[in-house]
């Protein structure tokens, strides 16, 4: 089993991540542009909401990879 460390922030994507699939998966479509500010709520509980690059660096740690963000800093 891997275990990943997340930051506040990326904790936060995930869970919104995780509604937003939740609330797909009930209503049986894909998009409702009327709930997106539900999943910015919950993105940015712990300050502000992950940006693109972030969520791409996520998805790579979340798969195994270094995070290419911080990969570029060390």
């Amino acid at each position: 089993m891997q275990h990943f460390t997340v930051t506040d922030r990326e904790r936060d994507t995930v869970l919104a991540a995780l509604r937003y699939y939740q609330f797909y998966r009930m209503q049986g479509h894909p998009f409702d542009p009327r709930q997106d500010h539900l999943i910015d709520t919950i993105a940015g509980r712990a300050g502000e909401a992950l940006d693109l690059a972030e969520i791409d660096d996520l998805c790579a740690g979340l798969n195994g990879n270094r995070h290419a963000l911080a990969a570029a800093a060390a």
